[in-house]
């Protein structure tokens, strides 16, 4: 499934909870009551909370979709041509803002 254009949205790759959630709350305060956006992130450990933060906030959590593993997305200090075998798992949010 080939991954979705997230020019209007947001596309959290390579950012982990806290700061995935902080980009994510400033993203919805952006928008009004009743829009819809998409918020794709990698699904790790750190990322755990994200989706039961963004609810607390009083949004509506529409979709939840996973997408095929793909290769992680270079940090900081990363060596250009570094070799891993791990793959990330990407989601997909589809969410209601509410106020």
């Amino acid at each position: 499934m080939p991954q979705p254009d997230l020019s209007q949205d947001l596309d959290l790759r390579g950012a982990y909870c806290p700061m995935a959630f902080v980009k994510a709350k400033i993203h919805l305060d952006s928008l009004s009551s009743g829009d819809t956006t998409l918020i794709l992130y990698e699904d790790t450990p750190p990322n755990e909370p994200l989706v039961r933060s963004i609810q607390s906030l009083g949004h509506n959590v529409l979709s939840k979709t996973a997408f095929e593993p793909t290769p992680p997305t270079p940090h900081a200090g990363t060596k250009i041509g570094s070799k891993t075998n791990d793959y990330v798992q990407l989601t997909l949010l589809k969410i209601e803002v509410n106020r």
